[in-house]
């Protein structure tokens, strides 16, 4: 029984050795080679992608796609060397070879372009497209294309390529199909891989054609902004000049020396060896050199001068056609002459006319050593500087007149002060004389006088005084006008108002005008010439018993103003009207209403006002019609 066991164990224990090894050689041995297998073309195929994919780059160009494609291909074919590898390309409805992968002993006949519906096919449906059998498959037309690259099985595999170019497909093909299950994948990467790189070259391409614009536009706009800053320098140049200009003009600088400045900030600004101005003499009917010229010897500029009926010159037909002129050669140019140009040793020229409005005065001739050194702005600076030059020139011409006729005017102003005060003095001597002999006589010390002498020698007595107090105030006036010296000291014009105002109680009892004086307290002392303040006051005083009539009254007031002393002679007579206050304080006016009523010669204020001004002070009047005249001065009080 034992035995049995034994011998059944055994028998079980062989069978099942055998049913293992029968498993293992039918199912697991095979499953596992199968394992193995999809490993290592897993492997493979990992290897294949990260390989490819390192090399991977975004073309620059488009040109530069070819050979990312040339170089997926070569990987490929090295994963499938018995394989044919080739690129075609669609154009203008037809496919051409652009590219092929296959080693041949003798190099084929490569086939031109044709027309392939299949291509057409994959490349609009985007699949990958299989020909097990191309000698039985629907296309035939191929049959020639692949007996050429001895290709039983093919695979189409359509791609995008760069830059929008034309539509490409990649032709993988073989002896027999058994390869295509694992062909599929890789073509499936590589075209992807080729379309994705396309996506990115198309948007580097844009990228780079819109890097490219914005360089092209930011060059130009440098460009600009380096022309519009070196425009702006000149003007700036050309500003700072034109102020130089002015200053030099509106400056304290001489008339004279004012044109020859400008001249030099012109040849400074333009570089220029030679700057004039030629002006129009109408007397001879030239255009004459001025003087302060630039690089000019005095010498020479008497030299030039050319009448205005010469054409041949090219500063007269500036002159009269008011057209500027430009030369890069004013010795060798036709339309000048020449004789000056070598004269003052110049080449490059240029003349702009000089105007005044309407009116042409001139023209400025600008000159360099050296040939062809003008531009056409500088031409247009100096354009703009003869305009300012010309309202320069008419200002120093108005000047110089101006200059002259002001000399003229002292000269006669000297000379009548002159004659005024010979004639005063001259006149004075005689006048004594008479008046002297006229009181003898009235007085009845040379005899008895009947009615009808005694009234003329009295009408020639106040002639005489009269024609007297006229003669005081030309000297006056004259002396006021000269360099007068005022004797300063300290005055107290208290006493000074009381004085005047006791010596008229006389004049102003004749008129039967009361007179009074209501000085404030403690008025400080002022710093004054007491002879020619105490006229003032005389004058004032005069003035008021005259023009306020008969039975009117006449009042002197003081006031303290801190720094000054007002003194006003306030009267209740018809007043001034307003038109006429602004010119009582002129020499020989007199108002119209009383000028042929009270007797007077028009320069008493006119001597107070001189008084007045030469104190420091000042005086004015304050008038209404009808209700009296206040006349008031100010002197400064007296400090140490």
């Amino acid at each position: 029984m034992f035995n049995e066991l034994i011998a059944a164990g055994v028998i079980g224990t062989a069978g099942a050795f055998g049913a293992y090894w029968f498993l293992k050689f039918k199912y697991v041995l095979p499953m596992e080679r199968g394992l193995n297998l999809s490993r290592k073309t897993l492997s493979d195929f990992t290897l294949f992608t990260r390989e490819t994919m390192e090399r991977a780059y975004a073309p620059e160009q488009p040109e530069h796609y070819g050979d990312i494609t040339n170089y997926y291909l070569i990987k490929l074919h090295k994963a499938f060397p018995d394989s044919s590898m080739l690129v075609f390309e669609k154009g203008l409805g037809q496919w051409r070879l652009v590219n092929y992968l296959k080693h041949f002993k003798v190099e084929p006949k490569l086939i031109a372009s044709y027309k392939w519906s299949a291509f057409d096919r994959s490349a609009a449906d985007g699949e990958i497209l299989r020909f097990d059998d191309v000698k039985t498959g629907d296309y035939r037309e191929m049959e020639e294309l692949f007996s050429v690259f001895d290709i039983k099985s093919a695979l189409l595999c359509p791609f995008r390529p760069a830059g929008g170019g034309e539509e490409r497909l990649i032709l993988f093909g073989a002896a027999v199909p058994a390869s295509f299950e694992a062909a599929q994948p890789y073509l499936r990467f590589v075209a992807s891989q080729l379309t994705a790189i396309s996506r990115v070259s198309d948007k580097v391409f844009s990228l780079k054609k819109e890097t490219d614009h914005l360089k092209n536009e930011v060059s130009a706009v440098v460009k600009e902004l380096d022309v519009a800053g070196t425009r702006l320098i000149q003007r700036a140049r050309e500003r700072k000049a034109l102020y130089e200009v002015v200053t030099k003009v509106t400056g304290p600088a001489d008339a004279q020396g004012g044109c020859a400045a400008i001249l030099n900030i012109v040849a400074k600004m333009v570089e220029a060896d030679v700057v004039a101005c030629l002006l129009f003499d109408e007397a001879k009917g030239e255009l004459v050199v001025s003087p302060g010229s630039y690089g000019i010897a005095e010498s020479e500029r008497m030299l030039y001068s050319i009448p205005v009926s010469n054409h041949s010159s090219a500063s007269v037909r500036t002159f009269l056609s008011r057209k500027p002129f430009i030369t890069a050669d004013a010795q060798n140019d036709p339309d000048v002459l020449t004789h000056y140009a070598k004269l003052w040793e110049i080449h490059s020229l240029m003349i702009v006319p000089i105007s005044l409005h309407e009116r042409i005065i001139g023209v400025m001739r600008v000159g360099s050593r050296r040939k062809d050194f003008f531009t056409a702005d500088q031409l247009e600076f100096l354009t703009i500087i003869a305009d300012e030059l010309a309202i320069i020139i008419e200002m120093v011409t108005l000047y110089d007149n101006l200059s002259r006729t002001a000399q003229e005017l002292a000269q006669l102003n000297k000379l009548k002060d002159e004659f005024l005060s010979t004639v005063s003095h001259e006149l004075k001597t005689p006048l004594t004389t008479i008046k002297g002999f006229v009181s003898v006589i009235l007085s009845g010390e040379v005899g008895p006088l009947n009615e009808q002498q005694l009234n003329f020698l009295t009408v020639v007595d106040q002639s005489v005084n009269r024609l007297t107090h006229l003669i005081s105030n030309l000297l006056d006036l004259s002396r006021l006008n000269g360099k007068v010296e005022m004797e300063f000291e300290k005055v107290d014009l208290v006493e000074l108002v009381r004085g005047s105002v006791s010596s008229m109680l006389i004049k102003a009892r004749e008129k039967n005008i009361s007179i009074s004086s209501s000085l404030g307290t403690g008025l400080p002392v002022v710093q004054a010439d007491t002879r020619w303040i105490g006229q003032v006051i005389e004058n004032l005083l005069i003035n008021a018993i005259k023009y306020a009539g008969e039975g009117a009254s006449v009042n002197v007031s003081g006031t303290d103003k801190g720094e000054a002393v007002m003194i006003c002679v306030e009267d209740n007579g018809p007043g001034i009207p307003p038109g006429e206050q602004k010119m009582v304080f002129e020499k020989f006016y007199r108002g119209k209403a009383s000028a042929n009523q009270v007797p007077g010669t028009g320069l008493g204020l006119a001597i107070s006002k001189s008084v007045v001004e030469k104190h420091g002070g000042k005086i004015w009047v304050e008038s209404k019609p009808g209700k009296g005249s206040r006349f008031c001065f100010a002197l400064p009080v007296f400090k140490k």
